[in-house]
C-alpha cells in the first residue's frame, strides 16, 4: 500500500495478540527520518514509541549485551554503549517510569539475568507492559540483513509495517556524515552507504510484497515532514486509530516524546543523535533530482540501479 492510493480501505483497527495490540515496525535503512517519524507517532495517545532496541539484529540477549556477543564483535566499546542505551532506556522507562542512572543500571542487570532469552522475548515483555497502547519500534539494523528482517516478520507475522523512504542522494550524504571516526576511508563509506540504501529497500520491498496489502504502508519521509498533518492522518487511518485534529496537534510536538533527548544524565541515545540534540519537528527540503556526486566514486551500474529503485519509490 502507498499513501498516494486513496482508494485503499483503511484497516479496521489493530489486532490483539498475547494481551497486547499487534506492534508496528518502521522499516528503513539508516538516515531515513525514522527517529523523527517515531517521535511523531509516539505523540498519539494510543501509541508507545520505543527507542532503537536492536532486538532483531541479535538472536539472543547474550548476543546483544554479552562481552563476546555479536554486538561486541561488530562495534567498538564507545559506539556499542551508544547503541545499547536505547534498550536500557526502554526497559527503565517501561518497568520503572524513569530513566535515572539507577534505573538504567537495573535495566542492564535485568538483561544480564536473561542472557539465554531470545531477544524477541525482551520486546514481548515490553509490549505486555505498555499494552493496551500500540508499541512502535524502529531499528535500521532490522533491515540490514535477510536474517534480521526475517526474525522480525516471522516472530510478529500479524504486525503492521511502515516502509519509510528517503531520497537516495540526501540519504547518501547523511550516511557518509554519520560517525566518520569509525570508517575514515571516504570511498569505502560512500560505497557502503549506497549498498545499504539499495539492498535495504530491495529487502523490505521483497518481504512486504508477500504480505496482505493492508498490513503495510509506504511513506516518503520528505512528504511526511513537509505535510505532517496530512500524512500522519493517513497513517493513523491505516492503523484504525483516532486521527482527530486535537490528536494530530499533539503529535506535532515531537520534543514531548519521552526519549526525545539524551536522558536526565545526558549521553543516552536510541535514535538519531542529531534529532535527539534538537527534537523539534522540521520540514525536509526538496531533495531535487536523482543525481549522484561523481566524487563518491560509485560505479555506473550502482548508480543505474539506485536511480531505477528511486523511481520505483516515487523520486
Amino acid at each position: 500500500m502507498t499513501t498516494s492510493d486513496p482508494t485503499t480501505a483503511p484497516a479496521q483497527g489493530t489486532a490483539v495478540s498475547a494481551g497486547h495490540p499487534e506492534p508496528v515496525f518502521i522499516l528503513s535503512p539508516p538516515r531515513s527520518f525514522s527517529t523523527i517519524t517515531l517521535a511523531l507517532l509516539a505523540g498519539h495517545p494510543q501509541i508507545f514509541g520505543f527507542p532503537e532496541l536492536l532486538v532483531f539484529a541479535n538472536e539472543r540477549v547474550s548476543d546483544l549485551i554479552g562481552d563476546d556477543g555479536t554486538e561486541a564483535e561488530r562495534f567498538p566499546p564507545e559506539y556499542r554503549r551508544s547503541r545499547l542505551s536505547g534498550v536500557f532506556r526502554a526497559i527503565a522507562q517501561v518497568h520503572e517510569g524513569v530513566q535515572s542512572q539507577d534505573a538504567l543500571d537495573r535495566a542492564r542487570t535485568w538483561l544480564l539475568e536473561r542472557t539465554d532469552w531470545p531477544t524477541t522475548s525482551v520486546l514481548d515483555d515490553l509490549l505486555e507492559h505498555v499494552g493496551p497502547l500500540v508499541g512502535v519500534e524502529k531499528s535500521p539494523d532490522t533491515v540490514a540483513t535477510d536474517e534480521s528482517l526475517a526474525r522480525c516478520l516471522d516472530h510478529y507475522p500479524k504486525a503492521r509495517f511502515l516502509h519509510l523512504t528517503r531520497h537516495p542522494v540526501t540519504t547518501q550524504r547523511s550516511m557518509q556524515e554519520q560517525n566518520p571516526q569509525y570508517l575514515t576511508n571516504k570511498k569505502v563509506r560512500a560505497v557502503g552507504a549506497a549498498t545499504s540504501w539499495y539492498l535495504s529497500h530491495r529487502r523490505i520491498m521483497a518481504r512486504l510484497a508477500e504480505l496482505p496489502d493492508d498490513q503495510w504502508m509506504r511513506v516518503r519521509g520528505e512528504d511526511l515532514l513537509r505535510e505532517p498533518e496530512l500524512y500522519s492522518r493517513r497513517i493513523l487511518d491505516w492503523l484504525g486509530l483516532d486521527s482527530s485534529e486535537g490528536v494530530i496537534d499533539r503529535m506535532l510536538r515531537t520534543e514531548a516524546w519521552q526519549f526525545a533527548d539524551n536522558g536526565p544524565s545526558g549521553g543516552l541515545y536510541g535514535g538519531d543523535h542529531k534529532f535527539l540534540s534538537d527534537p523539534r519537528l522540521r520540514p525536509a527540503p526538496d531533495p531535487g533530482p536523482v543525481r549522484f556526486d561523481p566524487e563518491w566514486g560509485l560505479l555506473d551500474e550502482m548508480c543505474v540501479r539506485m536511480t531505477s529503485l528511486a523511481h520505483e519509490l516515487g523520486y
